[in-house]
Parts: structure tokens; sequence; C-alpha cells
């Protein structure tokens, strides 16, 4: 029992940095080595230093090339210290320093979204990865696909309503949360207003719940900018390949001399042209943000986000494998840089993005969080082309046309974070209350525009036409509305200063009235559904935040609506349900310097709907399985100053185990067994040309088939690309080249991708 009575021994050290210029000192280090602590500051200049032993310590902020500042500190059992220091440096000698900081840029891994709760990544018993503004900034990162590269085991998608998501573990999902909370169906995102992502592995129901944006791969969060308390910011003009220009600024002020209210504001505008012979995307993009520190204890944050798009997009099909000679993306006789369409036929829509968020802090232990997200997503008009290949010469043009639709989500969430002792024992724990709904007004339909031979010149295609034969057809209108009650409720808890574990359980409650047509004013499809999502993690740091070793068994759930038999009678569905269980172990050590972790994971997916035909009849059944299972690893590390390497690898194997005849046994579609990513970067920390850097980095993905019968592949490709860089404390240069093998490779609704482009970015901060 001395090992549990220890753990009430220790309390936390909460501070803030700032330049004699009163300027917030970023990316600083802090020491304390009696109790061998280190940690970088915020953007803000804040930091946390937890599990410090209760008593004196000498803190020691650390710079490269300067003498430490240090300060005697006095930290109390299960208490926080707060402390302010000022650093003997102006805010451009620190830009400077953090130039030549031997820190890896790349390896910040803390976050209280993931788990909302104050717990590290070595505390945490379940996998996940950040990619931040670091990365986005070096790579010249114009499109979230790209960003998400830099993830072991993503693999990026798109979605022809302007969604740009990744596929996890086998699963795919393609829009994502915002700052934890649930968005529209429609994402049209510019990465200019992002900190970064953050990507949870696993299912991921108990804390998010079931709806569009979670899969039992896992989950992806965005989260945005936020203000600090000093005048900044960032102008930028980039310009490349295709015809690509974009324009981008980021400004932050404070708003009055106390600094409680604070201001910041992002925007942007790019366009680009295509590689094929039509083809276009633009977007614009607005983000303002306001937070004002009313009291000492509570915090109100504003969030404003509204982007407008519109681009041209089609997707690829095959109506029968038996008429097609083809059994590769690379031997279509189509060509790679045809585009099939022209850019009459486009997509116009947008998002508009309201959140809120109160933060109060009601004692030393408990924190009060409310949370409120508006996220309307629509199409102004929605034309999507499917190229369907009939024959190794012939080809189907079909075209959805979606005029008007809207897609919303509103949600509110209330958190009551706790870190306290019951006993010997540490306790962090959120209790949250979630209420979500989700709507959407839809007006679609879809024609059959042409029948075209693709070795002959290609008859034209046009908006008008379409429009013509759309409502010549008919347009269905629906509506629907669905509304999700949730209770939950996770505590981590120390059994010893090195072991602990993490018990949750989510209490779900969704209902809707179905569908209602608006030809005959009546609802189809009304159902409710209780679900139950529970998560269990242990934790053991066999070196005391060094190296850890964890296990978790984790629940997600999709709500399913009941479905009319045949024979009319009604099948009442249950939740579908994805179970993983997964062990592995993660490392951060050299002060730092090297952090990773690996792991293997085992998801099942039941209750499954699948099909069987009795007496030439399809009937449902609910008892369709699935399996994923693979292993992950990735590695951060800083061997040399100014060095910085990031690399992953994963495998993966998710195929049909109980279902319908045609995909029993196959393997889930765009779902790659391997992929590999890694990114080296280098920048010179002395003399004249520190500043100057270079980054090269290299993704895997391996084949992956195309169609549930698993006979068209998907191909495999490598992409190389490179940067070079000079940064300096008042402005940037990047030129960026990508895929330097000039592959031909196309994305999983069989878009054919950018060979070798080039990007050129100047930036001036102030």
């Amino acid at each position: 029992m001395a090992s549990v009575y220890e753990e009430n021994d220790f309390g936390t050290i909460k501070g803030k940095i700032t330049t004699n210029d009163n300027r917030a000192a970023a990316a600083v280090t802090i020491i304390i080595r009696d109790a061998k602590k280190t940690t970088l500051t915020n953007e803000d200049g804040t930091f946390t230093i937890s599990h410090v032993p209760a008593g004196s310590h000498q803190l020691e902020v650390s710079l490269v090339g300067y003498a430490p500042l240090q300060q005697e500190v006095k930290v109390e059992k299960g208490r926080t210290t707060d402390i302010e220091l000022q650093l003997q440096v102006s805010s451009t000698q620190l830009k400077e320093i953090s130039i030549i900081s031997n820190q890896n840029k790349f390896s910040r891994r803390e976050s209280e979204q993931i788990a909302r709760l104050p717990i590290k990544n070595l505390e945490n018993p379940q996998v996940y990865q950040i990619a931040g503004k670091e990365l986005i900034e070096e790579q010249v990162i114009t499109e979230r696909t790209d960003l998400y590269r830099n993830i072991p085991g993503a693999v990026p998608n798109f979605a022809a309503g302007g969604s740009q998501g990744l596929t996890i573990r086998g699963f795919a999902n393609a829009t994502g949360m915002r700052n934890g909370m649930v968005t529209s169906a429609i994402v049209p995102l510019n990465p200019i207003i992002l900190e970064k992502v953050e990507v949870i592995k696993g299912p991921s129901g108990t804390l998010f719940g079931s709806n569009r944006n979670v899969t039992f791969g896992g989950v992806f969060n965005y989260v945005t900018k936020k203000p600090y308390d000093t005048f900044g910011g960032e102008v930028s003009l980039t310009g490349g390949s295709f015809q690509f220009g974009r324009v981008t600024a980021d400004i932050n002020t404070p708003l009055n001399k106390e600094k409680t209210l604070l201001f910041r504001l992002n925007a942007g505008a790019q366009t680009e042209g295509s590689f094929q012979d039509q083809g276009y995307a633009k977007n614009y993009t607005i983000a303002p943000t306001l937070s004002y520190q009313l009291t000492d204890r509570l915090k109100v944050t504003l969030d404003i986000e509204l982007t407008r798009a519109s681009y041209t997009t089609t997707s690829f099909a095959i109506d029968s494998m038996s008429k097609v000679t083809a059994r590769s993306f690379r031997d279509l006789p189509i060509g790679y840089d045809r585009s099939y369409i022209n850019n009459s036929v486009d997509v116009a829509n947008g998002i508009n993005n309201i959140q809120a968020q109160a933060e109060y802090k009601i004692s030393d232990n408990w924190t009060s969080q409310t949370n409120y997200l508006y996220s309307e997503g629509f199409y102004k008009h929605f034309l999507w082309t499917t190229l369907s290949l009939v024959s190794d010469s012939m080809m189907n043009r079909t075209v959805r046309n979606q005029t008007p639709e809207t897609f919303g989500n509103i949600q509110l969430q209330q958190n009551f974070i706790g870190d306290f002792y019951i006993g010997s024992f540490r306790n962090r724990v959120v209790i949250g209350l979630d209420y979500n709904y989700n709507y959407n007004q839809l007006y679609r339909t879809t024609v059959s525009y042409d029948k075209v031979n693709i070795n002959n010149p290609l008859p034209d295609i046009n908006a008008e036409k379409i429009n013509a034969l759309a409502y010549q057809k008919g347009f269905v209108g629906t509506t629907s509305k669905a509304y999700s009650y949730s209770a939950y409720i996770s505590d981590v808890f120390n059994i010893t200063p090195s072991l602990m574990a993490m018990l949750s359980l989510r209490a779900d409650r969704f209902t809707t009235d179905g569908t209602y047509a608006i030809a005959t004013g009546k609802y189809t499809g009304k159902y409710n559904q209780h679900s139950l999502s529970p998560k269990l993690g242990l934790v053991y740091q066999i070196v005391k935040e060094k190296v850890s070793v964890f296990g978790n068994y984790m629940n997600g759930f999709v709500n399913l609506a009941p479905t009319t038999q045949p024979d009319n009678t009604i099948l009442e569905l249950k939740p579908q349900y994805g179970n993983q269980w997964e062990g592995g172990v993660k490392v951060d050590i050299i002060n730092g310097k090297l952090s990773g972790s690996a792991s293997y994971y085992d998801i099942s997916v039941t209750n499954s709907t699948r099909t069987e035909v009795l007496d030439g009849k399809s009937f449902t059944r609910q008892d369709g399985t699935q399996h994923s299972k693979g292993y992950e690893a990735d590695i951060t590390a800083s061997p040399l100053p100014g060095l910085n390497i990031i690399a992953g690898y994963a495998h993966n194997e998710n195929k049909y185990t109980n279902a319908s005849p045609a995909l029993q046994g196959k393997y889930v579609t765009a779902s790659p067994k391997d992929v590999a990513n890694i990114w080296v970067s280098y920048h010179l920390t002395r003399e004249k040309a520190k500043g100057l850097g270079f980054g090269a980095g290299a993704n895997y993905i391996s084949d992956s088939w195309f169609e549930a019968t698993n006979t068209f592949v998907l191909p495999s490709y490598t992409l190389i690309n490179a940067t070079v860089f000079y940064d300096q404390p008042t402005f940037r240069l990047s030129v960026k080249a990508n895929n330097l093998l000039n592959e031909q490779y196309w994305n999983p609704v069989g878009n054919a991708q950018k060979q070798m482009n080039f990007l050129g970015s100047i930036a001036f901060k102030f």
C-alpha cells in the first residue's frame, strides 16, 4: 500500500511565460531537473507540468544560447500551483531562438479533447496521432488530404459532396468532428483555419456517440486556431502548377488593455485549374474567433466559420466486369488527362459553423465546460457525374442533380471535469450530457445523360440539358429529423502511481420520425433505439513518463432503421456494434527527442445486415459480421539539432466474415493492406544561413479493391514530395514539389490525381 499512498504526494504546476515586451513566449523549454520533468510552452505561453512531487523545486526556463532562468516553486499535495515568469528577451529574439531549438517541432501529442480529460499520451490506453500547423506550414499544405498523409495508416478519401476524409483501420470516414463536436455532413474546409487534426484510432462511440462522423476505425477531430494575448499574425501568398493561387491572412490582437478580450481572424481564398482538359476548384473562408476571460474563473469563446466552394467532380464505376477486360485502373482505355465533363457540370456548396464554449472553474478540482455547435452545410447546386464503363469502348454518363439541399447539425454538450482523490486513489473524471439534433432537406433526382464511345469525339455535356432532363423526370423532395440524448462518464484512476485504469460508459437514446416525403405528405421509417457503449483500458508505466504498455476494449455503434421485408413484415433492427481489443506500447524518451507507439488491434463488427434470397425474394437478415485486424507503429524523432523525423507504418486486413453471397469472404473496398509514411526535415541552426531548411518525404499505399466483388484493382502508389524553405522572424519563403515520381494514381472513387506539380509561397509575419 506504500506505493498507493505515494500518489497523494504529487501536485501540478501551471504557468505562463512572457517576454520583456509583454508577449507570449511560445516553444520555450521548462525543466524541473530533480523531478526529471520537461515540457514546452504553448502558443499563448502557457504550460502545465503534472505529477510533480510535493515540496520545493527549482524551475528552469531553458533557451538555446541563453543562461537558464530559475525560479523556486512550492508544490502542495493534490493542488495546482500557478506561476508567471518573464524572460529578458524580446519577441523577435525569441522567434530566432525557436528556429534553432533542438526540440522536435512535430512531436506535440498532448490533447485534452481526445479523452476530454487532463491525461497525457502515456497515460491514455488508446492510440492517437496529431498532425499540426507546423506540418501544414512546412509541407505547404493546401488540401486536407495531404495533411492526413502524415497519420500512420490513414488513407485519404473524397466524398463527391465536398468533404475530404480518411480511411482508418479499414473503415472510411468522410467528415470528422470540429473542436470535439459533430459537424454537418458537408464540410468544405480550408486548412488555413486549423491548429491541428487529431486522429483517434478505434471505435469511439463512448465519448463521441453514433453519428455520420464516427466509424469503427476511429474519429478525427479538427482543432481550429484560437486567440492569444499579444498582437501578431501572418499574411501569405501561394502560387503554383495548374493555375493555383491562394492568399491568406491570420491576424490576432487583444481588444482591451487587460488582455482579457482577444480576437483572431483567419481568412483565405484560393483557386485552381486542373491537369485534365476540364475542371476547377475554388473556395474562400472567413473565420473570426473571440475569447473573453470574464472573471478569473469564467472564460467564453465564440468561433465562427463561413466557407464557400465551387468545383467539378466525377466518380467512376464499372457496370459489369464480364464486359470489361481491364482488371485495374492502369489497364483502362480511358484517358488519364480527360475529364469527360466540362466546367458547367459543377458543384456550389458551403458551410456555416457557429461554435461557442463556456469554461467555468468551479474549484481547484472541478471545471464546468459547456459546448455548443450550429453546423449547417448546403448545396446551392450539385451536379455529380458518374462515368460507368459498360464495355471496353462504351461509357454511360449519369448525373445526380441535387438543387438545392441543406444538411444541419445542432449539438449542445455539458461536461463536468474533475481531478480529485478518493482515499488514496487519484481520479480524473468527465461526466457529460449530450444533445444532438440532426436534420436535412433534400431535393434530388438522377438522370441518364448519354452513352458515349470513348474512342470517338466526345459529345457535349452541359448543365442546361441536365436540368431539362431532371425536370422532365421530376425531383424527389424529402426532409428528416433525428435526435440523440446521451449521458456518459469516463474515469481514469491510479491504482498505483504507475498503473492506471480507464472505465467509461455511454447511454444513448436515438429517436426519429423517419423520412417525410413532400409528394405524399407522409413519414416512413419512424423508430427509437437505445444503446450502451462501454470502454475499458489499462496503462502501466514501465518507466515513469517514459515507457508505458497499454491495453483497451473500445466500442462503437451505429443506429439502424427498421426495414420492410418482401412479405410486408417489419424487421426491427438493433444497433450495429464494433468492438475492439488492442494492446501496445508507447514511448517518450531522451527529453522528448524520441517518441512513438506500436500496437496490435482486432475489431469485430456485429449486427450487420445482409440479404438472403428465398423463393426469389431478397430478405434482410441481421446476423452479418465483419472483421478488421492489424498492427501499427509510428515514431517521431529529433536525433540532432534541426533534424526532425516522423514516420509510420500500418498493416490492416478488413473483410466480411458473414455476409450476402456476393460479399462473403471479400475484402472491404478502398482498404489497402499496407500504408507507410515518412517525412524528414532539417534546418540550419547556426551562422548566417540559420533558418534555411530542407524537407523530403514519401507515402506508400498498397493495392486495394475498387469494387465489392474484389475483381478490379485500385493500384498501389508511392508519392515523393520535397520542400525547401527559408524561415526568419519576419518572413518565410517556401518551394514545394509534389509527386516527384510523376505517378499516375487514383483516389477511392476513381478520380485520377495530379501528377508532378509545384508550389511557391511567401509569408510575412508581424
